[in-house]
């Protein structure tokens, strides 16, 4: 850290990874436990690094500086974390004059170990825009995800049979491996679509296997679910995903302009409903359909990349699978949201967004009334 980053650094408003402090109190288990769940929340929430600083005004950005800062300040810190948090969080910590003041700055590396732990309550925090707040229950499972602990796709759902998988699908989906029999339960099992119930005699899909192949995945995975406003008529389309994205093309194509790129609108679509966060069940994939804009705005997962290809690192076992079944005559997906672009010409108003604070990644494509040349 140095001066011209400080003083950039107070130039910002306080968010998701930039907090302000006027105090730096860490003599009271009060003032530590507050102390270390800033820090564990600004750690669990994704970005780079994070940054607290101390001696300065939140609101007015007044410097009034630290006074009798100790001299072994960032052992004690680092005492103070390791003691508190599990595991510890990477941090640094520096004292820095600026305009004839004593600023301390604690800087939160970009973690591998996520989620952090308050050890002695057990809870998880993370940033809501600029403020800590306990994780709820599908952000626990995201961090969870994102670090290759816990995946939705595998999570076996024992309230659905073999009965609610269509056979059929399977057959034909995975027609490219004559040399085995679909009545291999090991076969399945290991391509994720089975699983065994705790007594190991017993068999139910997972929750990947339901969305890939299930006769209707609604019934035991409710928020995979594609809701359609079109000018303010609703439409919800249901079924396995292949199934979701062939009924979206049926019933949105004919309500669009016939020269609208709708191959465009559907990579946006199937990129949503493949790589959603299911975590999140409160809320569904949603296309808002207007003259201006078509926007599809989806419960957002970790790790969004955000450059000309824009990646998304999000339900692989799902992609990968899909991207195995495609057959000459089935539905490709995978075009890549950089290309979509491309479809609408010089004049695309293509918009990518993320709202961290409401948990939502939406895209931005032309509306129905875009001129087209």
């Amino acid at each position: 850290m140095n001066k011209t980053k400080l003083s950039n650094l107070l130039k910002e408003e306080e968010s998701f990874k930039l907090d302000f402090k006027l105090k730096l109190s860490l003599e009271v288990d009060s003032d530590k436990k507050e102390f270390v769940k800033d820090v564990i929340a600004m750690a669990n929430t994704e970005g780079g690094r994070g940054y607290i600083v101390f001696g300065v005004e939140d609101k007015t950005k007044r410097i009034i500086g630290l006074t009798d800062v100790p001299v072994d300040i960032e052992e004690r810190i680092q005492q103070i974390i390791t003691y508190r948090s599990v595991p510890p969080v990477p941090v640094s910590f520096e004292v820095l004059e600026y305009k004839q003041k004593q600023v301390g700055i604690l800087t939160i590396y970009k973690s591998r170990q996520v989620p952090h732990q308050m050890r002695q309550n057990g809870a998880f925090y993370l940033r809501r825009g600029s403020t800590t707040d306990v994780a709820t229950r599908h952000e626990l499972a995201q961090m969870l995800q994102a670090q290759g602990i816990l995946s939705f796709e595998q999570v076996p759902c024992y309230a659905a049979t073999l009965e609610d998988l269509d056979f059929n699908h399977i057959g034909y989906a995975l027609k490219n491996f004559e040399a085995r029999s679909l009545q291999q339960v090991h076969m399945l099992k290991a391509l994720g679509i089975l699983s065994d119930l705790d007594d190991e005699k017993k068999l139910c899909p997972t929750c990947g296997g339901l969305l890939l192949f299930g006769k209707l995945p609604q019934i035991f995975i409710p928020q995979a679910l594609l809701q359609v406003d079109y000018l303010g008529r609703i439409m919800r389309v249901t079924g396995n995903i292949s199934e979701m994205i062939k009924s979206f093309e049926e019933q949105v194509k004919p309500l669009l302009p016939p020269q609208y790129p709708f191959e465009a609108l559907q990579e946006v679509v199937a990129n949503a409903i493949i790589h959603r966060d299911y975590w999140n069940t409160c809320l569904y994939t949603r296309i808002e359909i207007k003259p201006e804009s078509i926007i599809v705005i989806n419960p957002r997962q970790y790790q969004y990349a955000f450059n000309e290809n824009l990646r998304v690192h999000t339900n692989p076992w799902l992609y990968s699978r899909l991207l195995l079944m495609q057959q000459e005559e089935a539905l490709h997906v995978g075009i890549g949201l950089g290309k979509v672009e491309a479809l609408f010409g010089e004049n695309n108003q293509n918009n990518f967004k993320m709202n961290l604070e409401k948990g939502l990644f939406q895209v931005q494509l032309p509306g129905t009334s875009y001129p087209y040349q």
